[in-house]
């Protein structure tokens, strides 16, 4: 290279961080780039046909130069010539160019600079990357592809307690779900190992299959909602026993027709109370949603004051309290079946008709919800995963491809451990 085109660099030593290579210069560019000029210590390749080693020096191939990890945050650059050898075992003497353990094959980033890219990619954005390592968005999507599959690897896991199926829309508006199936192990930690393009029961059920033999015999539970294509999926690959159906999606359904009560009875009221009267029932909403045990001494005041204008509403509460506490209590399943079968008997005797459809589906679903007792298992870990999702989409402005939304989700959540 011209001293037109570059200086000479003063002279420090730094490990360059590749043992098969050999630093022979080093120059800075008009654009501030450091070049080393590098030679490589090997004496052979492995032939492209017969995958032999290939000792035989067939002369000298094409300059390279391929991007390596910044150094006082100036890019740099690696260039050699490759040198092609000739293998002696294959009948036409074929001739390959050393391929180096560096870097992947045709890519125009190092090994190195791989992994400092995807580090830095870690809960950001591919605009932002490129424009605090000056790097283009091409190779950074380059480096993503190489470093983080779009499916899962097994030899990650040695064990997967715990299994979370879950749901959620690419496109605000759009009828496009992706299923998210997540797991967390002994430790606690969590992770996706798939992201589905529907939430059909065939390609549920399909995936549910693929998980190693070995990893299968770890799963002691599969948490998820009332959706028939999760439940029945799940239940013919691992067994009714194991299929847990999350008690706050439980919880949530008998709230509703509490709600949709409270909010008749507080129509009602307004009509047949003076507005003094009426405002003592202020943010009743809150005080029956929580539980009787974190009311203040004001809370109280006012829902026995709504107890005492709406009989059926005190009735609906109560009941649904029970339930609450069924769920809240430590116990066995025998034990929780046997509360369960009361409280759906002193539903039908008193005749409270709000949880009618209630009571269909907890009959309906009775034995997967009643697992919960079980190790008091649920999906709040895959709920959980739905808001970092929601976030990761919001930075990305959007994510339209279930692999991409698989790479990112893995690199949030493994992200650290993988690339230590």
């Amino acid at each position: 290279m011209s001293s037109e085109n570059a200086t000479k660099m003063s002279t420090f030593t730094l490990p360059l961080g590749i043992d098969s290579l050999e630093i022979r210069s080093q120059t800075v560019d008009k654009q501030g780039n450091i070049i080393f000029d590098v030679v490589s210590k090997n004496t052979c390749t492995t032939c492209r046909k017969c995958g032999k080693p290939a000792t035989k020096r067939h002369g000298l191939g094409d300059v390279i130069k391929v991007r390596h990890l910044p150094i006082l945050d100036q890019p740099v650059y690696l260039r050699i010539q490759v040198i092609r050898y000739e293998c002696t075992f294959c009948d036409d003497h074929t001739t390959t160019s050393e391929q180096y353990d560096w870097m992947e094959r045709k890519s125009k980033t190092t090994k190195g600079l791989d992994i400092y890219i995807n580090r830095q990619l870690i809960h950001s954005t591919i605009e932002d990357v490129g424009k605090k390592a000056q790097i283009t968005s091409e190779l950074i999507e380059s480096a993503l592809k190489r470093s983080i599959k779009t499916s899962v690897n097994w030899s990650m896991y040695t064990n997967i307690e715990t299994i979370g199926i879950d749901e959620i829309a690419l496109k605000k508006g759009h009828n496009n779900y992706v299923t998210i199936v997540s797991a967390k192990d002994l430790d606690g930690a969590l992770s996706v190992i798939g992201v589905l393009p529907d939430r059909l029961k065939e390609t549920v059920k399909s995936f549910l299959e693929s998980i190693p033999e070995h990893l299968k015999k770890t799963v002691k539970s599969v948490c998820t909602d009332m959706y028939d294509g999760f439940v029945k999926s799940a239940e013919e690959v691992f067994g009714k026993r194991v299929v847990v159906i999350d008690r706050f999606h439980v919880s949530k359904l008998y709230r509703e027709p509490l709600d949709t009560l409270r909010i008749n009875e507080m129509k009602r009221l307004k009509s047949t109370l003076s507005k003094v009267d009426y405002a003592k029932c202020e943010g009743m909403m809150w005080i029956i949603r929580r539980n009787h045990e974190c009311l203040s001494k004001q809370d109280k005041v006012a829902l026995e004051f709504i107890y005492k204008h709406s009989p059926l509403l005190k009735e609906a509460h109560k009941t649904a309290l029970k339930l609450t506490n069924i769920f809240n209590t430590h116990q066995s399943r025998k034990k929780a079946l046997t509360k369960l079968n009361r409280w759906i008997k002193r539903v039908q005797e008193n005749k409270i008709s709000c949880f009618n459809g209630f009571v269909k589906t907890l009959e309906r679903y009775k034995f997967n919800i009643l697992n919960y007792f079980k190790n008091r298992k649920n999906s709040g870990f895959a709920e959980g995963l739905n808001n970092k999702i929601k976030v990761l989409k919001r930075r990305c402005y959007g994510i339209s491809k279930p692999e991409s939304l698989f790479q990112r989700l893995l690199l949030d959540l493994l992200g650290y451990k993988i690339f230590a």
